[in-house]
């Protein structure tokens, strides 16, 4: 598993967590699969707040035991959501956050003494900047474009890297069986580092404009350090009954 796959989906993920359960409501869930053997591996719970500036997901093994959470915050743009990931698999967590205009990424060991390295990353004017689930939003600005067939490029930091890199998206057929969804393929723009590594496939409802499936390696390690291949489905329906709290 490369660097970059790995760094891709984890950032492709500041905030004290002091939104509790009670205060948010499920709203999408996601089940993912091995991309390989259809194995069911873990299931993700999306819960927002009732204005959807804070999300949460909770990630929990097919033991239903919590294995990871996630909070987001969109104050500072659609696209460019603050975060904070812990992984309770392997112990460590990850924050990224605009300040100034510049990317702060903060990584720790949770399962030490709780200090954290942080770097700052300057983005480049020539191009936006995309930070973990704003990539929803992004694509959903320049929805008419990408599916008339035009490319898409924004920065996209990626904490393993320590270095913002430039991604692609363009509309591409769905590699699954579908009458309904509006496939996209996301890559990087870089010839030399496509080498090695591989793209992501996002499916969005074509009518409703939103995410479906997401085929490409996960941001929850698979315990020893690398990223699983997933295929993710998601479903925003018979929710009520799902716990938002950790």
């Amino acid at each position: 598993m490369t660097g970059f796959r790995r760094s891709v989906a984890v950032g492709c993920m500041l905030l004290a967590h002091t939104v509790h359960g009670s205060m948010l409501e499920a709203a999408t869930v996601g089940e993912a699969y091995d991309l390989d053997s259809k194995e069911l591996l873990y299931r993700e719970t999306h819960c927002v707040s009732a204005d959807a500036g804070i999300r949460e997901v909770l990630y929990r093994d097919t033991d239903d035991e919590l294995i990871a959470y996630k909070t987001l915050n969109y104050a500072p743009g659609s696209t460019t959501p603050s975060f904070e990931q812990h992984n309770l698999y392997s112990g460590d967590s990850i924050a990224v956050a605009l300040r100034s205009g510049a990317v702060v990424v903060t990584t720790r060991d949770d399962s030490a003494d709780g200090t954290g390295r942080s770097h700052t990353l300057t983005p480049s004017p020539a191009s936006p900047l995309v930070i973990d689930a704003g990539f929803d939003a992004f694509v959903t600005d320049h929805w008419s474009s990408l599916v008339d067939g035009q490319q898409q490029r924004f920065q996209f930091p990626l904490a393993a890297r320590e270095a913002l890199v430039e991604l692609q998206i363009r509309s591409a057929p769905c590699t699954y069986p579908t009458q309904s969804d509006q496939c996209f393929r996301l890559a990087v723009d870089n010839w030399v580092l496509r080498l090695v590594a591989d793209s992501i496939e996002l499916g969005y409802d074509a009518q409703s404009r939103r995410l479906t499936r997401f085929r490409g390696v996960s941001n929850i390690g698979d315990g020893s350090g690398g990223g699983m291949a997933v295929d993710i489905h998601y479903r925003y329906h018979d929710l009520a009954a799902l716990e938002c709290a950790r």
